[in-house]
């Protein structure tokens, strides 16, 4: 009888922890812990816009999450470029989301962020936005920008429609967010959005 007891609770233990990681996967939020200027740390709900279980299916090449994380919090310029006029359903909503997260998180993670809006054969336009919240639009020469984008204090993150499946691929200091849809690209920016903010996908 004790025997069967046993056994028994073995099984309802390991149900209900299987049922509580695939409830998980199924949420669509994260908390995390973040302050204000060194002030009394708060709990934050962070929308995505996948599911963490969706987010866990990404193909990470040449990187992981605890380096997207450490690059998120160590480099103090965040560069954005890539596919920035995408129609909303084909993968725009996506960027829209990602540069929103970004430049909200700046009051916990403070960053200078530059946003790439245009770019022609000498120059690109950006929106500059200063660790002290103000802002600017500014162009620069080609080589101003390659500067930027090669220098060792920055994050590039580059957001692109292609044929692949949602990928996250580092190449040097870009980390370039991948897919195919809009629902490839928002599996994508999620498990960058959880990397970037936890360092781990669970």
């Amino acid at each position: 009888m004790k025997k069967f007891l046993l056994i028994l609770s073995s099984i309802i233990l390991i149900t209900s922890m299987s049922m509580c990681i695939n409830m998980n996967d199924y949420k669509n939020y994260i908390y995390i812990n973040a302050s204000v200027n060194g002030n009394t740390s708060t709990i934050i709900k962070v929308p995505l816009r996948a599911t963490i279980g969706e987010a866990k299916d990404v193909k990470l090449i040449n990187t992981t999450d605890k380096e997207i994380y450490n690059y998120y919090h160590t480099r103090k310029l965040i560069y954005i470029c890539g596919n920035m006029s995408l129609k909303m359903d084909e993968g725009g909503v996506t960027i829209v989301d990602l540069i929103t997260k970004l430049e909200w998180f700046n009051q916990f993670y403070p960053h200078n962020i530059a946003i790439e809006l245009n770019r022609t054969n000498s120059t690109v336009t950006v929106k500059a936005i200063f660790v002290n919240g103000k802002e600017s639009i500014d162009k620069l020469k080609i080589n101003e920008s390659e500067y930027l984008m090669k220098n060792n204090k920055t994050m590039v993150i580059k957001l692109l429609k292609t044929q692949n499946k949602a990928t996250i691929m580092k190449v040097n200091n870009t980390f370039i967010i991948e897919g195919n849809s809009l629902k490839e690209l928002d599996k994508a920016e999620t498990r960058f959005i959880i990397a970037m903010l936890k360092g781990k996908v669970s």
